[in-house]
């Protein structure tokens, strides 16, 4: 007979909640700058299913030479920028 652990209170992921309040409300400790790069980076953008779908709100906004796509590290949706992505290049649909 196995036995199952007893989950944590409040550790499981209810249906409507997202990942990135299922990761604050359980981590271990708050660190002050991954909260403010948390909140610059991710929680004030839209985000955007993938990466085709940023460019075309990019280009229907008339940004795309100006705004960038990058897939975010928090939330793993993607979001615009005006910084140059890693490839250097502009993210502009031909």
């Amino acid at each position: 007979m196995s036995r199952r652990r007893a989950a944590r209170p409040g550790a499981s992921r209810g249906p409507n909640e997202s990942l990135m309040d299922f990761y604050l409300r359980n981590r271990a400790k708050t660190d002050a700058s991954i909260d403010a790069d948390l909140t610059r980076s991710c929680t004030s953008k839209h985000q955007y299913a993938s990466e085709m779908e940023a460019r075309s709100i990019a280009i229907m906004q008339g940004m795309s030479g100006l705004l960038f796509t990058y897939q975010c590290r928090y939330c793993d949706f993607w979001h615009l920028t005006r910084r140059p992505t890693s490839s250097g290049s502009a993210d502009v649909l031909e």
